[in-house]
C-alpha cells in the first residue's frame, strides 16, 4: 500500500496492532478502522499456556473484533449503535518540514547501531516559548509515545499506562548515561497537548523510527525534531475495557 485510503465507508485489518497501525498511516481522520485480531482464542489460552511462547501469536491490544463477534460488531457498525473513539497521533516535523506519516504507537529516535551511543538535547515548549530547561543526553535513544502507544514499550521500559483518550504524549530517554543526577527527574516525562518536544540530534547519522519499525526516516548532525499531539486523530472501534 503506498497511496491514501480514500472513498470508504470504514476499513477493516485482520491480524493484530502491528496491522492496524501499519493501515493508519494511510488514513486521515475522516474514516473509522475496525481490527479484527486474527489470533481469536488469545484471550482465552493466555493463562493456560502462559508459560509458552509462540512467536506468531498476535497481540491485538487495540483489536475490537475477533472471529467469534466480527459480524455482531459489523452490525452494530453499520446500525450505528457503536460508534468509534478518536485516539490521539502525534506529529513529526524534521527540520521543520512535517512527515507525511503520523505516529499511532510511538517515535523513538535512536542511532542505527544500538550498541553506538546516541547523542541529543531536548527541551519542552509551549506557545513557541521554552517551558522547561535544555536538557543534553548521551543514551540509548529517545522515546516517545501517545496515550495507546503508553502500554507497549513504554510501559515496559518503566512508564505508565495513560488514559486511552489522552491527547498527552509520555517521553523516555533510554538508557541514559548520567554524570550526575542533576538531570536525572527529567529523564522520563510527559509533554502536554498544548507542548512540543523539540530535539536536536548530535550524532552524523540516526533514525526515526515511527510505530515500530513501520516506517524509518534518517538524520543526521544537526537535524531538529519537533513532536506534538497536534495531528489529525484516528477513529478507531475499540474493545470496550479500554473505555471502562
Amino acid at each position: 500500500m503506498s497511496q491514501p485510503i480514500r472513498d470508504v465507508d470504514l476499513v477493516v485489518t485482520v491480524g493484530g496492532d502491528g496491522t492496524l497501525l501499519q493501515a493508519s498511516h494511510f488514513m486521515d481522520d475522516s474514516i473509522p478502522v475496525l481490527g479484527v485480531n486474527s489470533d481469536p482464542t488469545q484471550a482465552l489460552e493466555v493463562e493456560e499456556f502462559s508459560e509458552e511462547f509462540d512467536a506468531s501469536r498476535s497481540t491485538g491490544y487495540l483489536c475490537a473484533a475477533t472471529v467469534s463477534n466480527f459480524e455482531l460488531m459489523l452490525d452494530n457498525i453499520l446500525e450505528g449503535r457503536t460508534v468509534p473513539s478518536k485516539l490521539s497521533r502525534m506529529s513529526i516535523c524534521v527540520n521543520s518540514k512535517l512527515l507525511s506519516t503520523y505516529a499511532l504507537n510511538d517515535v523513538l529516535i535512536a542511532h542505527p547501531c544500538p550498541a553506538t551511543v546516541s547523542r541529543f538535547s531536548f527541551r519542552i515548549r509551549k506557545d513557541n516559548h521554552p517551558f522547561s530547561t535544555l536538557v543534553n543526553c548521551r543514551s540509548s535513544g529517545l522515546r516517545v509515545s501517545t496515550a495507546a502507544g503508553s502500554t507497549a514499550a513504554m510501559l515496559s521500559a518503566g512508564g505508565f499506562a495513560m488514559p486511552i483518550l489522552s491527547k498527552d504524549l509520555q517521553y523516555m530517554v533510554r538508557e541514559p548515561i548520567l554524570p550526575g543526577a542533576a538531570n536525572s527527574s527529567l529523564m522520563h516525562g510527559v509533554v502536554k497537548s498544548d507542548e512540543s518536544m523539540d530535539n536536536v540530534w548530535y550524532c552524523k547519522e540516526g533514525l526515526i523510527y515511527i510505530d515500530g519499525s513501520h516506517v524509518v526516516y534518517s538524520i543526521q548532525h544537526g537535524d531538529t525534531i519537533k513532536l506534538s499531539s497536534r495531528a489529525p486523530v484516528l477513529k478507531v472501534f475499540l474493545p470496550n475495557h479500554l473505555l471502562s
